[in-house]
């Protein structure tokens, strides 16, 4: 069984956006590349391609004061 720690921490950029959504994803992928991180009010909006040959946009929600995933959906 996968073990992760998670920190209550305040994410005001988009690189530690990116990183948040990244450790979170690579739980179940292997191969994620970065497209975009967007502040939509409270919310991360980090959109990433997950998988080498059959690539799919992944969309994670990261809520800005507390740095936790809110949601994770395909998009589309």
């Amino acid at each position: 069984m996968l073990m992760l720690e998670y920190y209550c921490v305040r994410v005001d950029d988009p690189i530690t956006a990116k990183g948040i959504a990244i450790k979170f994803l690579e739980q179940y992928n292997s191969t994620i590349t970065f497209r975009s991180a967007t502040l939509e009010g409270e919310a991360w909006v980090v959109i990433l391609d997950v998988g080498l040959m059959n690539k799919q946009t992944r969309r994670v929600l990261i809520d800005r004061s507390t740095g936790n995933i809110l949601s994770h959906s395909s998009k589309l």
